[in-house]
């Protein structure tokens, strides 16, 4: 399904890239961890037994069932147990102690949090409540997470996504908008924004965890502050529609924007003046769902 692309081309990614991890994997997969994480979850999960609407205790997953399965069990007393699973096994483990402060989770590590190829986890976690629905989200990423809202991934009706969903809140129903800081409410639109590609610059190149490099091409786009973009926003190509692609608004003007496409590969084509772009995924309908 087009809206797993992004996931599954991830999934390939971490295979190739597993081999390169295994020694920093050694002390978080050994036997005494093993035992260790298993002691914290059954203890965490006591722990939920006795809660009750907790603002954000709970188990929760994001990930695409294949190659990323990301998992973490979460309790104020009992500390995280984080783990990242794929199709070759254990990619990556943590655990240790969780504050609550200033409306943010911080996360002390009991090895190193690598957030880097295919490991880590956010050290600070923001929670978002939408309707009976709990998220845990990137302090630094609530802008993507408005970016999936916008696209209609988000309010998912599976397990499988990119942003840390308690386990079973996936068949609840929602209305409304999400309960994000208030900083990134505008970020939430009330209806999709459409613009067209009307110049193309240079491209960059930087290297990625595999063998290919990332390919950043700039672009300007003919809309801005006026239609309610915002920096970090992100487009996705509506035409050509046989194009999988995205843009991430990093510059605003009233009424243009400079934009970023970046590609897995230098010889991927595009992107192209004319070529339309939507923050509303192209393969949606308006509810939400698959075409």
């Amino acid at each position: 399904m087009k809206a797993h692309i992004f996931l599954s081309f991830l999934s390939l990614a971490v295979l190739t890239a597993h081999l390169s991890l295994a020694d920093d994997l050694e002390s978080k997969t050994s036997a005494r961890a093993e035992k260790t994480a298993k002691g914290m979850r059954a203890q965490i999960v006591s722990e939920l037994k006795k809660l009750q609407n907790h603002p954000w205790a709970g188990e929760y997953y994001a990930g695409d069932g294949l190659g990323v399965n990301t998992t973490l069990s979460i309790a104020p007393k009992s500390g995280f147990v984080f783990e990242w699973h794929g199709c070759l096994g254990l990619y990556d483990r943590n655990y240790g102690a969780v504050v609550w402060t200033n409306d943010h989770l911080r996360l002390s590590f009991t090895f190193e949090n690598k957030q880097k190829g295919f490991q880590g986890l956010a050290p600070e976690l923001i929670p978002v409540r939408w309707g009976d629905r709990r998220y845990l989200i990137p302090a630094d990423d609530v802008a993507g997470f408005c970016n999936r809202v916008n696209d209609a991934s988000e309010p998912r009706d599976d397990v499988h996504g990119l942003f840390l969903l308690r386990k079973g809140d996936e068949k609840k129903p929602v209305s409304g908008s999400p309960t994000v800081p208030k900083a990134f409410e505008r970020y939430l639109l009330s209806k999709p924004i459409a613009a067209e590609i009307i110049s193309v610059g240079a491209y960059t190149t930087r290297p990625s965890a595999v063998e290919w490099n990332f390919k950043d091409t700039l672009v300007i786009l003919n809309a801005g502050t006026v239609k309610g973009l915002r920096p970090g926003m992100e487009l996705l190509v509506t035409e050509p529609a046989n194009v999988v692609e995205s843009v991430r608004i990093v510059k605003v003007e009233e009424n243009q924007s400079e934009a970023i496409m970046t590609q897995a590969g230098e010889d991927e084509p595009g992107p192209k003046v004319g070529w339309h772009v939507s923050t509303r995924a192209p393969w949606r309908n308006l509810t939400g769902k698959s075409k």
